[in-house]
């Protein structure tokens, strides 16, 4: 892939800092918020440098009335376009909170049921025969997948599971959200989400729609340069594909400073005084409904997280996509919240979740005139690095993993650090190794081999049986790709007689053409292979998006 001028390598991001009040305000001037802002400003350098991030804007706000915006980098790396008020950052599916709160606007109105079936309220969607209520599908209970077909012409949708049976995260399920909003509103989204939300609450830099008439005025995302390998922290990065987006998932675009307008109308409704375009009553219902998740003690409802970290209980969501990744946290019962975006595309497996925390602890802190706490270390830790150290393979086949001031892969005569990406997996820059992760297996608790893509190194010392291909279930391998921005390269590989998806990620059959997606029996995620040639499919459909076969 020829690389131009717009594409870049960590370190040259010529970082530069706007933090201050959005207006004179008394509470800037109580003891330690000034050093709070700055501690919070540090951490977000910290991020930037660690994330190779082309930019970052964050804002934090106070139920009485303080705010501030801290900007970083620029919302254009080439034209070194600064980030303004009104630059326009994606939130992603942070939108699905302001759809989730329509939905319940609607509710109250008369105008539909959260507990009745939702499919009566849209009839022309490809919905599958299982009655799913529009309660489950704004907690994510639907069943339904991430991503499928929304029109008859694209196929029917399917469940994974009986709806309510177990929680996953469906972008389609609000996708038929926002659609059900419009045909109760009687009118487009974009419009209900203007006109009901953002502009009643003064968000008025901000937009319902993603569209390309703002696109002067909007942040540029950055994506890998090479999208076809597992992403590795400080890696090239280039200006992203533009997409236009208007459905309910996470269509919105806002500046820094609206979203802290966002965050307190959200407290208001979580403490009872109405937000959000809800009564007193209808805002507490509507933050105070969760359900399990099944991931952590994490829990979830319209459109909203809860998570607990050091015994507080925050309201949180992420957002990400090809434009950036954002992430916000709030204290419902300090009203203390904080917002961030990076046009670092979601492809780079980043949001600044670590960074949103820390900004509500820090301001919380100061408000108290209390020690300001510790940021949560960026780089995951890795309790047992020497349990990895030794050697792996046979032959001239062979890698070996040492332990310096990080581990490292040395093969080939060249050396690579491995990154740890949590559960024994790893991704590196080593030109023999960077086409998959490493996945390390253990038994009884020991690593005793590594997988990678379509081969299984075996740890010298800790012999086991070698893994038998299937010949004909190889026949589905190979390389496929989306030109769409959504899409990118799946390497389908097969590795013991089973199909993967990369490393880690394996296929289950459920008939001769569709398998499971993932490691749980019950995923809704489907592959969908067709076009075959010589029994090799020359096609597979995979989250929704259509890959053709294009080997090399």
């Amino acid at each position: 892939m020829h690389t131009t001028r717009r594409e870049f390598t960590g370190g040259a991001l010529g970082l530069a800092l706007i933090g201050r009040p959005a207006r004179a305000d008394p509470v800037a001037a109580r003891p330690g918020m000034n050093e709070a802002i700055q501690a919070i400003g540090n951490y977000a350098d910290a991020h930037c440098r660690f994330y190779n991030l082309p930019n970052m804007t964050l804002s934090v706000t106070t139920p009485d009335g303080f705010s501030t915006t801290i900007n970083r980098g620029f919302a254009d790396l080439e034209d070194r376009r600064p980030i303004r008020p009104d630059t326009l950052f994606q939130i992603g599916s942070i939108t699905k909170s302001i759809t989730a709160a329509i939905i319940h606007q609607l509710a109250a109105e008369g105008r539909l049921s959260l507990n009745a079936d939702a499919r009566p309220l849209l009839p022309e969607a490809p919905w599958p025969d299982a009655k799913i209520t529009v309660q489950q599908l704004l907690d994510h209970v639907s069943g339904l997948p991430d991503d499928g077909p929304t029109h008859v012409s694209g196929g029917r949708l399917w469940v994974g599971y009986a709806p309510g049976e177990h929680w996953w995260y469906s972008n389609v399920g609000y996708v038929l959200l926002g659609r059900i909003a419009e045909r109760a509103g009687a009118a487009p989204l974009q419009q209900l989400i203007e006109r009901r939300v953002l502009s009643p609450i003064g968000m008025n830099r901000s937009r319902g729609v993603v569209t390309a008439a703002d696109r002067l005025i909007s942040a540029q995302g950055y994506e890998p340069v090479d999208r076809s390998l597992p992403y590795v922290r400080g890696s090239a990065l280039r200006p992203a594909p533009w997409m236009e987006i208007s459905d309910g998932a996470g269509c919105v675009a806002s500046a820094a400073a609206d979203m802290t307008l966002y965050l307190r109308s959200l407290a208001n409704a979580a403490q009872g005084r109405g937000g959000l375009g809800l009564s007193p009553e209808g805002g507490r219902a509507f933050t105070g409904h969760f359900v399990a998740s099944g991931e952590g003690d994490m829990r979830y409802g319209n459109g909203l997280m809860l998570v607990t970290e050091r015994a507080r209980a925050y309201l949180h969501h992420t957002g990400g996509g090809p434009f950036g990744s954002a992430a916000f946290h709030l204290d419902t019962v300090t009203g203390v919240g904080a917002f961030a975006c990076s046009t670092i595309s979601a492809f780079a497996d980043y949001r600044p979740t670590k960074l949103t925390l820390f900004a509500v602890q820090a301001i919380e802190a100061a408000r108290r005139r209390r020690p300001l706490p510790a940021a949560l270390a960026l780089e995951e830790p890795l309790a047992d690095a020497g349990s990895f150290v030794g050697r792996y393979g046979e032959d001239r086949d062979v890698f070996t993993v040492r332990a310096k001031q990080s581990l490292v892969l040395d093969a080939a005569g060249h050396e690579a650090p491995l990154q740890y990406w949590g559960d024994d997996l790893f991704r590196t820059s080593h030109p023999s190794f960077a086409d998959f992760a490493l996945q390390f297996e253990r038994a009884a608790g020991r690593i005793v081999a590594a997988s990678w893509g379509p081969k299984t190194f075996a740890r010298e010392g800790a012999p086991r049986p070698k893994p038998v291909s299937d010949p004909i279930l190889a026949r589905h391998a190979g390389r496929f790709v989306s030109d769409s921005p959504l899409g990118g390269v799946a390497r389908i590989v097969e590795r013991g007689g089973r199909l993967w998806l990369g490393t880690e990620i394996p296929f289950s059959r459920i008939d001769r053409t569709t398998w499971r997606v993932g490691k749980l029996d019950w995923t809704p995620e489907r592959a969908q292979f067709a076009d075959f040639v010589d029994a090799r499919p020359q096609t597979v459909v995979l989250f929704g998006t259509t890959y053709e076969r294009r080997d090399l």
